[in-house]
């Protein structure tokens, strides 16, 4: 019998640093824990300085930051990796899968309990950039891909937030069962908000704000958004293009090119904003946006539409999911098609104002309260049937057709 309360270890190498993999893995790691489970965090550089349910646990396995401007951190827990002392763990929850991906491997094994995958970022796309020259050695061929395929094929399943990331992964191989699910957002997005003063804050009185909240890294484009955006304002004189976001290797260029006299009039870049004002930017924005071509799942445009604003994202991995093309934003193929719906939709009141109303009522539908609801079933039915056919050596189809039969009752699930 599975325990009502179950003890559950989140293993990752990004908790608390500022992106999209460090939230979702946060985020749901406190929902969870406010079930009354508990969430035992074994990451590096755990900060702890908010407020957090008493059923959350952090265990510290060390780390250190590398890469100028990343706040990426390298952890390799080796003198942990054979020591186990965590025997209360009933499930190991696996968020990345090199060196800590390891020990939670070794510990599961020896403690045996199951293995459950969520594969956000491929190292692939990041490695050559947060790990200097031996980083660019490693990304050479299908190396990595081939090290992230003999990983998770150990685990009970993957999770992966969209059905686009799903099929990169067939594409490169990985073996169901491979289930699809959100990663969610905080509750806290959904706050009904009024301007209260933020447009004369950041100097956007009068304005149409297309709003970019990203990390200033190279696989977001900052610089070809800036670029493309002075076209934009060519034709929507009164636009204006907000960046917000903490720092990243593109922070330097981004800040040297919006002081250039074609930009810096129409452009500017907040940096870091307290999250109140996060929100009253999302609320107030007319657009946001996203350019990237491997986002897991993108949730700045989650966060935004829980504010009512529409989005308008490249027609990529894990973009594609989120926004609704026509209904909710707008999905572009290159930069062209992307300065078109830009203009479009600044120009059009009306049509802004239902994107926003679609967008807000679809959003409803990702709220990591619910998400992790979800998942606490997810625990317990690989504990209970899905771990004792991998352990046994079933054969893979069967866990396939287990699974399959059961997320059909389960909100937000598909495989």
């Amino acid at each position: 019998m599975v325990k009502q309360a179950l003890d559950i270890g989140f293993f990752s190498t990004m908790y608390s640093q500022i992106n999209g993999t460090a939230h979702a893995v946060r985020f749901l790691s406190e929902a969870i824990a406010n079930l009354g489970h508990n969430v035992h965090v074994f990451a590096p550089r755990i900060q702890n300085g908010y407020k957090i349910p008493k059923t959350l646990h952090f265990h510290e396995i060390g780390g250190a930051i590398i890469g100028h401007n990343t706040g990426f951190v390298l952890s390799a827990p080796l003198h942990k990796i054979f020591f186990c002392q965590h025997d209360y763990l009933d499930v190991a929850h696996i968020h990345t899968h090199a060196v800590v991906g390891s020990m939670a491997i070794n510990w599961a094994k020896y403690l045996g309990i199951p293995m459950i995958g969520t594969h956000n970022s491929p190292m692939q796309y990041y490695t050559a950039q947060y790990v200097p020259v031996i980083g660019k050695l490693l990304t050479k061929g299908d190396l990595i891909w081939r090290y992230e395929r003999h990983i998770v094929d150990k685990y009970d399943f993957v999770h992966v937030a969209t059905k686009s990331k799903k099929d990169l992964l067939r594409d490169y191989r990985f073996k169901e069962p491979i289930v699809c699910m959100t990663n969610g957002i905080r509750d806290l997005y959904y706050t009904n908000l009024k301007e209260n003063g933020i447009r004369e804050k950041y100097g956007l009185e009068g304005k149409k704000i297309l709003l970019y909240a990203s990390r200033l890294s190279p696989e977001k484009h900052p610089i070809d958004i800036i670029k493309t955006f002075k076209r934009v304002h060519d034709e929507v004189p009164d636009a204006h293009l907000l960046l917000v976001g903490s720092a990243g290797p593109s922070k330097d260029h981004v800040k040297r090119i919006i002081k250039k006299k074609q930009y810096r009039d129409f452009v500017s870049y907040a940096g870091r904003v307290p999250f109140p004002d996060l929100l009253k930017l999302y609320n107030t924005a007319d657009l946001t946006c996203l350019w990237s071509w491997i986002e897991a799942e993108g949730l700045v445009l989650l966060e935004a539409m829980a504010q009512g604003t529409p989005n308008v994202g490249a027609n990529a991995c894990g973009i594609s999911n989120i926004i609704r093309h026509g209904k909710t934003g707008y999905l572009a193929n290159n930069l062209n098609q992307f300065k078109d719906y830009v203009v479009k939709l600044l120009k059009d009141d009306d049509l802004r104002a239902e994107f926003g109303k679609n967008a807000k009522e679809v959003a409803q539908n990702y709220r990591v309260t619910e998400i992790a609801k979800t998942w606490t079933k997810l625990y317990k039915f690989t504990i209970d049937q899905l771990y004792p056919l991998r352990y046994h050596g079933e054969d893979r189809k069967v866990r396939v057709e287990l699974i399959k039969e059961f997320i059909q009752d389960l909100p937000n699930v598909t495989l």
